[in-house]
Parts: C-alpha cells; structure tokens; sequence
C-alpha cells in the first residue's frame, strides 16, 4: 500500500475521531429524487452533479434542499454531512451522458469546489460556524452498473473495482473531500476495491449497503456477513458501515436477531440513510410517480433504530425531501432525550 502524506493522515484522524465521537451526524435528504420530482430538474442517467452548470437549478436546490437540512442539523445539536453529487460522475455514465472518460476527475474536483461554496456561503449568510454546526464534505461514489443489480457482463472483482474507481477516489482526494461513502452497495468485492482506493488515497470511507426486503444485499449476502468480509479483506479499515435506500422495516428484524445473537459485526454498524417508501427496489424501479411515505412514521422508526443500535448517521434516501429530514431529526432529538 502506497504511504499516505503525513498532512493527509492528520486529516484522517480527525475526521475518524469525529465520526465516532458519538456525536450524531444528519445526511441530506434524497437528492436525485427530490430533483426531479419536487424541483423538476431533468436527471440524465441520476447524474446530480449535472445540476452545478445550471445556475438557477442550483439555486433552487440550496434553497430548498440544503438550507432547510442544515437549519434542522443546527437546532437540534447536530453535524451535517454534504454530499458532493458526484455518486453517478464515475467513467461509465461519464460516457453513456456524453462526456469523455477523461472528465472523471475534472467533473469530480468541480462538484467538491461547488458545494464548499455552497457550504461557505450558508455559513455567511447565516453567521454559523464550526462551534454551531459541524460540516463534513462527503465524496458519495456509488456502484458501477445499472439500478440494484450487480453487473452481468463480467465478474465483479476486488481488483477490478479497485482499478474502475481508483481514478473518482483520487480526484475526490485531492479536491479535500473530508471522508469518502460509498453508496448502494451491492455486493462485497466492489466495496472491498473502494475500500482499498480510498486506503491508498488517505481519505476515511464509511460503507454502505443497500438491502432488499429480506435484509439481505441484492445479491444474497447477509447484512453481516458484508461487514465481516469487507473487515476482514481491508483490516476494518472502514470507519463503519451502514444502509441506504431501504426503509427501515426491510432492516429491522436484521439488527433485532443480530442484537439478541450478540454478533460482533453490530458494532461496527452505524447508520441509516432511508427510503420514504417501503416498496421494494423493482417495485420503487416501476414506479412514474413518487411515493413519499409518511414523514412522521419515518421519523419515528429512524429514532427507534438509532436508540436501540446506537446510530450515529441517520438521514434520507429516494422520496425524502427537507420534511422527512426534519421529521428524522427532531425525533432522534426527542429520543436522545428520554
């Protein structure tokens, strides 16, 4: 493994420290769906990052996406983790929208400079700094291949991985994202790859799987055995791992067995980044219109998750929007209180 500047493991160590200070951390609400439904912004291919060179769409998604998630973040004590928009700008649907292959880190180190000043420009506007609200930059890279399958025309490799999304991982780096999470995770060896770019890049990776309706990966895996082999083919060095874009009862009898089982790999499991809806991923796939769910309910089920299994990052997938965040926040809030 190639040794990480001596400036870049200082960062490491502070970002680690602050994720797993206990302190909870709110994620963004479901950008790309909040986009095209809610702010009619046309997503080609779910490539959010395209929003940056539309001025006016821009706009419309800091006021009315971002602003009111970092306000809720602040009045309730929390941190607030940005994504980047960069979970689609990786080489495949780099080519399939039109650009070249050489944009990758191009497209990448421009959507990390938008939104800091994005972020920066809050701050001003709103006189909050680091003692009121604590700000991570977050690379969000996603998976490589179509929705939440696994590819089909190769085998999925470590290597391969490593190889595919070496070149993301590094602009992001270099860009000075603050920690790297992979999204929508489907199978163990693609997130064993990013694992390993993002060790040899010295920036902290958060793991995230997505899960079908059984709890279970879209390939078949367990939940925990995704976490043990992940720890064990990186010597754990993921900060944690987690879920996104499933709602909470796809999960929740997964973490109630694991926890009466006392199964060491719940302890390295940390949070939930939810669907508003509880359909499954082929249904939510067929769908034309939008299932938000029930914000409150969400809020609710998110609070109780993240009381019973100590969650530290809690936020909202596809169909959420700034009402689901602030439903989420305001009950994890009131939990931490009882």
């Amino acid at each position: 493994m190639p040794e990480m500047p001596v400036e870049n493991r200082g960062s490491e160590n502070r970002v680690r420290a602050l994720l797993t200070s206990g302190k909870m951390f709110l994620t963004l609400a479901g950008v790309e769906t909040d986009l095209m439904f809610r702010l009619q912004f046309p997503l080609r291919s779910f490539a959010a990052f395209e929003v940056f060179a539309d001025r006016d769409a821009h706009q419309r998604l800091i006021d009315a996406h971002l602003k009111p998630i970092a306000q809720s973040a602040r009045e309730h004590g929390y941190g607030l983790l940005v994504d980047c928009l960069v979970y689609k700008a990786h080489a495949d649907v780099i080519r399939e929208i039109g650009y070249n292959e050489d944009d990758v880190a191009r497209l990448n180190r421009e959507s990390v400079a938008h939104t800091r000043r994005s972020i920066d420009d809050w701050r001003a506007e709103t006189g909050t700094d680091e003692s009121k609200l604590s700000v991570l930059l977050a690379g969000d890279i996603g998976h490589r291949g179509d929705g939440y399958g696994l590819r089909k025309d190769e085998p999925v490799s470590a290597e391969a991985s490593l190889a595919y999304h070496r070149t993301q991982v590094v602009a992001l780096a270099e860009a000075g994202v603050d920690v790297l999470i992979a999204w929508t995770q489907t199978n163990c060896n693609e997130a064993i790859g990013i694992t390993r770019a993002a060790r040899d890049a010295g920036l902290p990776v958060i793991l995230s799987a997505t899960v079908e309706t059984d709890g279970r990966l879209p390939d078949g895996t367990a939940l925990g055995e995704f976490v043990t082999r992940v720890d064990e083919a990186t010597e754990t060095y993921p900060v944690f791992f987690m879920v996104n874009c499933a709602h909470p009862e796809h999960l929740e009898e997964t973490l109630s067995a694991a926890a009466a089982a006392t199964e060491p790999w719940l302890s390295r499991f940390r949070g939930l980044r939810a669907n508003a809806s509880c359909k499954s991923h082929a249904e939510l796939d067929d769908s034309t219109t939008l299932d938000r769910g029930d914000p409150v309910d969400l809020g609710v089920r998110m609070a109780r998750m993240a009381g019973e299994h100590s969650l530290c990052l809690v936020g909202g997938c596809c169909g959420t929007d700034p009402e689901h965040l602030a439903e989420i926040a305001a009950a994890c809030a009131t939990s931490d209180h009882d």
